[in-house]
């Protein structure tokens, strides 16, 4: 399992106050608006309440349900959820990612030279 950290508004809680729906909203590429719904379980009762904005961290767990829509197609969906789930401070909404991967700034690492070989999975001159 991975760590994962989600800040958005409940939307319901549930199950004695362990539970709670939480709404994520994101920018898609295109622009528009997405929105993903975590189901949140904590230790013990957390206190919240719907429209409260939060910020969550924990266990990332998926799980596909599988079920007929009105034409009898089979259809397949995601539910997302965070088990163990902790509150946290920063409730501020997630900022867009301009690059997504990140250029190496480590400096120990020499430039590749034009034609050089690719390396040949030696690992006796890793650099880290």
């Amino acid at each position: 399992m991975a760590i994962v950290n989600i800040k958005g508004t409940v939307s319901r809680t549930f199950h004695n106050g362990t539970g709670a729906e939480v709404t994520e909203v994101f920018s898609k590429r295109d622009g528009s608006e997405g929105k993903t719904r975590w189901t949140c379980w904590f230790d013990s009762a957390h206190g919240l309440s719907e429209g409260e904005k939060v910020a969550v961290s924990g266990l990332h767990g998926d799980s596909v349900d599988e079920w007929s829509d009105k034409q009898g197609q089979v259809r397949h969906s995601v539910k997302r959820s965070v088990n163990g789930a902790r509150l946290s401070g920063d409730t501020s909404p997630p900022q867009p990612v301009s690059e997504p991967w990140g250029t190496d700034t480590r400096s120990d690492i020499p430039p590749a030279e034009v034609g050089a070989q690719p390396n040949t999975g030696s690992t006796a001159e890793v650099p880290f």
